[in-house]
């Protein structure tokens, strides 16, 4: 869960700095407001993630104790039905998340008269391409659980030790994927910066 929060907000973060490269020539005082407020905003979204996931974590805690005494299979279906409620739900947070993300940010570019036009639409573009790969990701990831933790579950020939070493390297797999997708986002976003900054430096 943790993982996948981490794509929701992959581009906000980077937000305040993408949008430095062209608000050099604003005022310290103004800047700061800026900045202050960019905090603002983060800090909410931050706890309304922190909720959601705490949320989810105690409804998972409630299945635990209810499937106690049930079937393999009443098992195996209520918590399949968990996880296809959970993911709709964490597919609703994201897009909500992401739209405020995008109001915050075109409002943002709307009271900045140092970018042009044309690069204002070149980042709501990027930021939106962005979080589409996001999107796509959370998909082929969850496609990529239902698989392997099926292929764990079916499996007579794996001890319940060595189910467990698998499900733990198959995460830090996943961790390590991760980070590399977060990490190719970010130097897609400080080529940006570059580009505005130089197109900026040009048009002086």
């Amino acid at each position: 869960m943790k993982k996948v929060m981490l794509l929701t907000l992959a581009g906000l973060f980077l937000l305040p700095a993408v949008l430095c490269a062209a608000n050099k020539g604003q005022g310290m005082s103004q800047r700061s407001a800026a900045g202050q407020e960019t905090k603002q905003f983060r800090e909410q979204q931050k706890a309304e993630r922190q909720e959601h996931m705490k949320e989810q974590h105690q409804e998972n805690k409630a299945l635990r104790e209810n499937l106690e005494g049930k079937t393999k299979e009443e098992k195996k279906a209520a918590i399949e039905q968990q996880r296809k409620t959970q993911k709709e739900e964490n597919k609703a947070f994201n897009q909500k998340q992401h739209e405020e993300n995008m109001a915050f940010l075109k409002n943002r570019l709307a009271g900045n008269n140092k970018l042009t036009e044309v690069q204002k639409t070149e980042l709501i573009n990027h930021f939106e391409q962005q979080y589409q790969e996001n999107v796509n990701f959370r998909e082929q990831r969850h496609s990529e659980n239902i698989v392997f933790f099926e292929k764990i579950a079916n499996d007579p020939t794996m001890t319940q030790e060595q189910k467990k070493e698998a499900i733990k390297a198959h995460h830090q797999q996943q961790k390590s994927e991760t980070k590399q997708h977060i990490s190719e986002q970010h130097q897609e976003n400080k080529q940006l910066r570059k580009e505005i900054r130089s197109e900026n430096q040009i048009s002086k």
